[in-house]
């Protein structure tokens, strides 16, 4: 995965720099800088780079951009920046020095306080380039040192060699005797050990006969357990299948098996175009079928079941964040694959993506995402109408605006966990917020073990949540899984899955936690598919989806 520099830190300069000479993106000093094709606004180029990959405007004046369309920063804000003074790279090793930007790189080839490696063998250590000839010859254990009596060491060393020559001499005679005085005490334990050798054949050959006849009626015994076995299982099967269709029917006439639960998968980025493209997956016969595609693209969408039908809102489209919302008619008995996707009259209060819904008491509620009209993360609480007249209203502000986080409905409260905080393109958050729909108030709970957004966060339990995956504040994707108990507040790790996946969606059906698509690392787009079951305490590959998918949305119907 190609790495891209971020701005320079404003406290590295010997004076306060000016605003216009920051980046967009980033808020730090600009490196390598360009601007957008007409308003010239300045960005670093790894900035703009890393947000060109997933949209294709520029962030300030939301004009159509690309990476190939960049320009070179104006040559008069290029001179201005290469007229900074910043501080050394090494300064911690000892060097003070404040340089112009544009001499940086000189400077920090030539500086005596870069590290420098001892080239004494078995030596290793770092110290500084100024210091190095000083410790290789005068101060380093292993350097090399003349020997200025040689002449005398070979004459001890002459004298040492005629000795252990004289020595060795009685050493083989003592060596010798020895020698003979062990043969012979071979030869007597040999003849010992053949005796004791033929004792003990003779026994095991009793020994086996024994066991011939035993092995013999063993072989007899099972045979017959084996026919008493067949007979009795002859005898229940017809009574097992009788109880069994009667159990059938029963979890039938309680809607417990009414029909087989699906998992639906809308969107999503697949390295190359945001896609309309809808699969579903029965995880019975652990198939993928395609739907009918919805009217729009959509990254970064929410979704939600309710009145058997499936909802999708905003999102990211071919054209900029949307404000649409489209439904899908779900069959009672099976999803239909010619059923086609209809628009729904009501829309978000603002273009938003990676926020998150729920529906409550049969009123749509969106919490946070991006608002690309505000160019800001949202901190609101959204009520919606999906009937007549269509109204929305802000219920409530979290404390913290947020986008790419994770909800979970528990009756009337709504758990809201991690995501990425306003005014920051790589910090998440930790934090947990508990939002009561009745009483329209935000309460904080204990923080997850560690930041996190663009995590795949499904409800598990009564009081439990998972959170699967996920981008740490490094950018780099995660295979962690924590469980979240909201009465407890505890949040015990489960077991890795096998890929590490950001932008991933997961859904849970009857016992199975599964796990779809996202990015995994060096950029790759997955289509893999992974599930867990607490009763074998591994994650398990499934078939996989049709397409990758990255900040998809999904339900189970």
């Amino acid at each position: 995965m190609a790495s891209y520099d971020t701005g320079w830190e404003d406290e590295l300069f010997q004076h306060p720099v000016g605003h216009t000479l920051h980046c967009g993106i980033c808020l730090n000093v600009l490196k390598d800088p360009v601007s957008c094709r007409h308003n010239e606004h300045l960005f670093c180029r790894g900035c703009i780079t890393i947000h060109l990959m997933n949209f294709q405007t520029c962030p300030s004046c939301m004009e159509p951009l690309t990476v190939e369309s960049l320009r070179q920063a104006p040559r008069t804000a290029t001179n201005l920046l290469s007229e900074l003074k910043i501080r050394c790279q090494f300064f911690d090793r000892g060097c003070g020095q404040f340089v112009e930007l544009g001499n940086l790189e000189r400077h920090v080839t030539d500086c005596g306080f870069a590290p420098a490696v001892c080239s004494n063998e078995g030596c290793q250590l770092e110290v500084n380039k100024q210091d190095l000839l000083h410790h290789e010859t005068s101060v380093c254990e292993l350097r090399r040192v003349k020997c200025h009596n040689c002449n005398e060491i070979r004459q001890e060393m002459d004298t040492v060699k005629v000795n252990l020559a004289a020595m060795n001499e009685k050493l083989n005679e003592k060596l010798k005797g020895v020698g003979e005085q062990l043969d012979r005490n071979q030869e007597n334990i040999k003849t010992e050990v053949v005796t004791k050798v033929e004792q003990v054949q003779e026994q095991l050959n009793k020994q086996e006969e024994s066991n011939r006849q035993l092995k013999a009626v063993n072989i007899e015994m099972k045979r017959s357990l084996n026919e008493i076995m067949k007979h009795l299982e002859r005898m229940t099967q017809q009574t097992s299948h009788e109880v069994q269709a009667e159990e059938m029917k029963k979890d039938i006439a309680d809607g417990g098996m009414d029909r087989e639960s699906k998992i639906l998968i809308a969107g999503g980025f697949d390295g190359r175009e945001i896609l309309n493209l809808v699969e579903m997956f029965s995880l019975p016969n652990a198939t993928w079928t395609p739907l009918k595609p919805m009217k729009e693209g959509r990254q970064g969408a929410s979704s939600v079941v309710h009145n058997n039908q499936f909802f999708v809102m905003g999102g990211h489209g071919n054209s900029g964040e949307i404000k649409s919302i489209e439904k899908l008619s779900l069959n009672a008995v099976q999803v239909d694959q010619f059923i086609t996707w209809e628009n729904v009259l009501a829309k978000l209060p603002a273009p938003l993506h990676g926020h998150c819904s729920v529906v409550y008491n049969g009123r749509l509620i969106v919490i946070g995402g991006y608002d690309v009209s505000k160019l800001a993360h949202s901190d609101s609480i959204t009520e919606i109408s999906l009937v007549p007249p269509y109204t929305s209203k802000l219920l409530a502000t979290m404390p913290q605006a947020r986008y790419l986080h994770g909800v979970a409905m528990f009756g009337d409260k709504i758990l809201i966990l991690g995501g990425k905080l306003n005014g920051s393109s790589s910090t998440n958050l930790a934090s947990v917020l508990l939002y009561d729909i009745t009483k329209n108030k935000c309460k904080e709970l204990a923080a997850l073990p560690y930041p996190v957004s663009e995590m795949a966060t499904v409800k598990w339990s009564d009081d439990s949540v998972i959170i699967a995956g996920g981008v740490d504040s490094n950018r780099q994707p995660l295979n962690k899984v924590l469980l979240y108990n909201i009465k407890t507040q505890k949040s015990p790790m489960l077991p890795d899955m096998k890929y590490k996946r950001k932008g991933c969606v997961a859904a849970v059906v009857r016992d199975t936690v599964i796990v779809m698509g996202g990015m995994g690392e060096k950029r790759k787009w997955l289509k893999s598919v992974e599930c867990f079951r607490f009763d074998r305490d591994s994650w398990q590959e499934l078939p996989e989806m049709r397409k990758a998918r990255y900040l998809a949305t999904a339900v189970v119907c």
